[in-house]
């Protein structure tokens, strides 16, 4: 009777009815991102050259700008303002080669260089030559970004030895105050200005050879002095020039080399 009962029992249960969840009225969904506004820059550029030399009865010279970004220069109270913080390097815009004369263009590309490539004659090699490169500068109208144009002016200083081996001039950076000298007025009491804008050979010019005895490194000064040399790991007064074929310099515009 108990098993009959305890049976009886089993089957009058019902299962119970599992109430479910109340479920938001919402779905979950990803956050949208907030637009975020890029803050727009207007920054100086500093355009610095190299040149490399291929020596042969037609001399390849091939110039290639480098446009990186530089503080600027305030006159006025002499105050240097940092590059603007979120500032990017340029890597559009043209920029504009002249060499005695010759002129071509290249568009900046995404290393912030540009290239151009000149075939000289060997004789007007040897006579003085002068390099100009400017950035046009660019401004990106999708982000209100401005990178202002700079330029690149100097003498080229070479010696005898660029028509026997391949070479690479390359220049030093000039301070801000350089760069921006021509902005700078200093008045004596003629009320004449003493103050010129200098080429970009004012913190010197290096000259490297690939010889036989390995790269022979001339370290000029203005104007076209050949300050020191540097081969075979040893630096060496200009004075060693003497013993390496560079007696005779060749004419700059401003006078001759070492």
């Amino acid at each position: 009777m108990m098993f009959l009962h305890s049976l009886s029992t089993l089957f009058r249960r019902r299962p119970q009815v599992k109430v479910p969840r109340p479920r938001p009225s919402a779905q979950l969904r990803l956050e949208l991102l907030e637009d975020r506004v890029v803050p727009s820059f207007t920054t100086s550029t500093y355009t610095n050259a190299t040149v490399q030399i291929t020596p042969g009865f037609t001399v390849t010279e091939k110039v290639t700008a480098t446009v990186t970004l530089f503080p600027s220069f305030d006159s006025s109270n002499g105050q240097i303002t940092p590059i603007p913080s979120g500032a990017t390097a340029p890597t559009q815009g043209t920029v504009l080669f002249n060499l005695n004369n010759m002129q071509q263009s290249a568009t900046l590309n995404s290393n912030g260089q540009a290239t151009a490539t000149f075939q000289v004659p060997l004789l007007a090699f040897l006579t003085s030559q002068t390099l100009e490169v400017s950035y046009q500068g660019f401004f990106d109208s999708s982000t209100s970004n401005d990178w202002i144009g700079s330029d690149f002016l100097a003498p080229l200083y070479k010696n005898w030895d660029n028509v026997l081996f391949p070479g690479t001039l390359t220049f030093n950076q000039l301070t801000p105050q350089q760069v921006y000298a021509e902005d700078i007025s200093v008045f004596q009491n003629s009320g004449v200005q003493t103050t010129l804008t200098p080429y970009n050979t004012a913190q010197g010019e290096t000259d490297t050879l690939t010889t036989p005895i390995g790269p022979v490194a001339f370290h000029y000064v203005d104007p076209g002095t050949i300050d020191t040399i540097t081969a075979l790991g040893m630096q060496l007064p200009g004075i060693f020039a003497l013993r390496l074929n560079a007696f005779a310099g060749i004419p700059t515009s401003s006078s001759s080399s070492s």
